[in-house]
């Protein structure tokens, strides 16, 4: 979502505010179906905050990507992309005291429901 920054702040902050709607009530519909929703508030401050830490070294490294496209600033982006991807596994994983491979499987739900919607929907509006 950072790239969308530089290109139109109108689009960037539509996308953002759609990704942020999204995991709410993606975290919301899961902690409901698991009977943990009094775990929300945690939960979602923990997923926002930790996305944000990360984002904030994803920063540099996509003004990197664009400067010069070396290659090692893929692998920057994608340990990055891994590292808050595992984080959200975590999360889930402990929250919903649930094996590696459901909270893998949750966590990769969450990534498409909200980046991959949050895309697909800004384009729509």
């Amino acid at each position: 979502m950072q790239a969308n920054m530089t290109d139109d702040p109108i689009e960037a902050f539509t996308e953002v505010g759609i990704a942020t709607v999204l995991m709410l009530m993606f975290m919301g519909a899961m902690l409901f179906l698991n009977r943990t929703l009094y775990a929300y508030v945690q939960v979602t401050t923990a997923i926002i905050f930790c996305a944000n830490i990360i984002a904030l070294f994803v920063v540099p490294v996509l003004i990197w990507l664009t400067v010069s496209e070396d290659p090692l600033s893929y692998y920057f982006l994608a340990l990055l992309l891994f590292w808050d991807y595992a984080v959200v596994t975590h999360i889930i994983k402990q929250v919903l005291s649930i094996n590696l491979f459901a909270s893998l499987i949750l966590s990769l739900f969450y990534f498409i429901v909200t980046y991959f919607g949050a895309f697909a929907l800004g384009q729509v509006l």
